[in-house]
């Protein structure tokens, strides 16, 4: 890897405090916030069955908006130092890649403390979400990781398209979506398919699901990013 692809890397984590700990940050309010609910919830009732929270969905919300950001706002101030368009999407990817994979490792820490604490004492599944849970922790990095990384591919994607045609081209890209789904949806209806969909989610593997499935999702995004960034305008 060349070092302007680096050189790039390195400016999509200029403020790294920021970019790595805002995420975590936001987390611990939201898993403070649950924990007093579920603690409230224990001491009052005598539910003993565990409680999970879909809270931990906001890290990956923020994923998707951080690299969003990155071609709105870093994506001008790049070009204006003499970074290549292609160079800064590499590094940007290269930065995309490595902090999913870092997010996953520290969830999955969390993860293996929450499962020795008893779900921090109030059988909470704050970090244990039950479709992402893996046998080993390298797996259990992955499911962690790999979602992270479709979303974070997708926000770069929506912020390139947004270079290319502006706001304009995300109407228009959103309109499509929405006609493509609705397409989608209409057609399992008519066929009487839903049985069948429901089947394929419960019978694939979890893993298979959060961690194979989204690694197409990385490579559409990544590649159609790629694709469309070298007409982006500042």
């Amino acid at each position: 890897m060349n070092n302007r692809v680096l050189t790039a890397a390195r400016l999509n984590v200029v403020d790294a405090r920021t970019r790595l700990g805002m995420p975590w940050l936001i987390l611990a309010a939201a898993f403070l916030v649950n924990l007093l609910i579920y603690g409230l919830i224990r001491a009052n009732t005598d539910d003993g069955d565990d409680g999970t929270t879909g809270a931990l969905a906001a890290l990956y919300f923020f994923m998707a908006a951080a690299y969003l950001q990155t071609m709105t706002q870093t994506f001008p101030f790049a070009l204006s130092l003499g970074v290549t368009r292609r160079n800064f999407y590499l590094g940007a990817s290269l930065v995309v890649v490595l902090e999913s994979v870092l997010h996953g490792v520290l969830l999955t820490i969390m993860l293996a403390l929450e499962q020795a604490t008893g779900g921090w004492g109030l059988a909470l599944r704050f970090f244990g979400v039950p479709f992402m849970v893996q046998p080993n922790p390298v797996l259990q990095v992955v499911a962690y990781a790999v979602p992270l990384m479709a979303l974070g591919f997708l926000g770069l994607l929506v912020g390139t398209v947004f270079r290319r045609w502006g706001q304009v081209g995300i109407y228009a890209g959103g309109i499509a979506s929405m006609l493509v789904l609705g397409g989608l949806v209409a057609l399992i209806t008519w066929q009487q398919w839903w049985g069948a969909v429901g089947e394929f989610f419960t019978t694939t593997p979890d893993l298979v699901l959060v961690g194979a499935y989204p690694l197409v999702v990385v490579a559409l995004a990544a590649a159609g990013g790629f694709l469309l960034v070298r007409r982006a305008t500042p």
